[in-house]
């Protein structure tokens, strides 16, 4: 997955987000377990809940048939609330990472590092962005000295 959206970038620049995705990765997975449960637990819940209060109404004998969908339910907001919780927590990660990965530079000067931590702070949805493009100058700068 990751090779097919990079296939343009440079090889530091890749192996940089390697290196991010590497330790984004086993949240993400849990997440996705989480919402693959979540969702079809809330939907069947839901549903048959609805048809069961409007077509079949409440009966005696229905009492358990209502408390194993409201579990069901229960289960399924607790899930989906979970994943809420991890893509905060992605959030952070990846956040954490790329500050730290800036600040760690020896190339880039203080002025620069800290015009791109100030960047990814104000809009840390355009973080992965700001990061390459920290990562281009970085390589760029290098190839210069280099020379």
């Amino acid at each position: 997955m990751f090779t097919m959206m990079t296939n343009n970038i440079p090889q530091s620049t890749q192996k940089e987000l390697e290196k991010l995705f590497s330790k984004l990765t086993p949240l993400m997975k849990k997440n996705a377990k989480y919402m693959m449960f979540a969702v079809p637990l809330l939907i069947i819940s839901f549903t048959n809940f609805i048809f069961f209060i409007f077509l079949g109404g409440f009966s005696e004998g229905m009492l358990i048939t209502a408390i194993i969908y409201a579990v069901m339910a229960a289960i399924g907001m607790a899930l989906f609330k979970e994943t809420k919780y991890l893509k905060k927590e992605i959030k952070e990660l990846e956040l954490e990472h790329v500050i730290g990965r800036i600040k760690d530079s020896d190339i880039i000067n203080d002025y620069r590092k800290k015009n791109y931590t100030d960047q990814i702070k104000s809009e840390p949805k355009l973080a992965i962005q700001t990061f390459i493009s920290f990562l281009q100058e970085e390589n760029d700068r290098k190839n210069i000295i280099e020379d």
